[in-house]
């Protein structure tokens, strides 16, 4: 009887050393999502703050400052690629290191290592685009017309600018004035659309302006025949 005792003993012992010896399976730390030990997303507290990408050679572990395997993940977070080893990701405490580790990886500007996603513009932002766009076609439009009918372009730029084609529609509308020329120039003074053939003096035979009192040759007396520009605007000469 006792050496049915004592061999009883003896396996329950020998199978109490081998489940002490057999190593405890790894487990993720608490806050790292698990997917077969490398998953495709790195989620923090509930929340996706990486995707995978295909890692690159010699790359180093964020924890560890070892060079990564070809099985071992690479994330893209805040616009930075992060190598982890799957390993040392089952290990204690990792989930606090790589927490503290993540907090640091701001945007900060484009510097060696970051590859940061493309800037998607709103639609907010871009109909705001197309308006101020448009306001200013409408704006040049509507400044263009009031300078000839008498009107104040600025006044009917800015008119433009913030009501586009209503405020074009409405310059429109709006009978012609008579245009004013500007301060200190008289208002006799236009652009003349073509020109006059000279006349000869009937007794030099030096030409002159067809306006011309006198012959800038001989100095002769001479009919005119237009009106000068200067007499139109009220001036003399000497």
């Amino acid at each position: 009887m006792k050496h049915w005792v004592w061999l009883l003993l003896m396996v329950l012992a020998c199978c109490t050393s081998s489940a002490a010896q057999q190593p405890e399976e790894a487990q993720l730390p608490t806050g790292i999502s698990h997917q077969h030990a490398a998953p495709d997303e790195l989620v923090m507290d509930g929340k996706v703050v990486g995707k995978r990408v295909p890692p690159k050679d010699g790359e180093i572990c964020a924890l560890c400052n070892r060079p990564i395997g070809a099985d071992d993940p690479v994330y893209l977070v805040h616009g930075q690629r992060v190598a982890l080893h799957a390993a040392e990701m089952a290990e204690p405490g990792a989930a606090a290191r790589l927490q503290t580790l993540l907090a640091q990886l701001r945007p900060r500007g484009a510097f060696i290592g970051a590859e940061s996603a493309p800037a998607q513009l709103s639609a907010g932002w871009f109909l705001f685009g197309i308006y101020v766009l448009v306001g200013l076609l409408f704006g040049a439009l509507c400044a263009h017309h009031a300078l000839h009918t008498g009107y104040n372009p600025i006044t009917w730029f800015f008119a433009g600018l913030v009501f586009s084609l209503p405020g074009y529609l409405v310059l429109l509308t709006r009978p012609k004035q008579e245009v004013v020329a500007p301060a200190g120039i008289p208002s006799g003074l236009r652009k003349i659309a073509a020109t006059h053939a000279p006349a000869a003096c009937p007794k030099c035979g030096t030409e002159n302006h067809p306006s011309a009192a006198q012959c800038l040759g001989c100095g002769a007396s001479l009919q005119p025949q237009l009106t000068s520009e200067v007499a139109r605007a009220g001036l003399r000469t000497n």
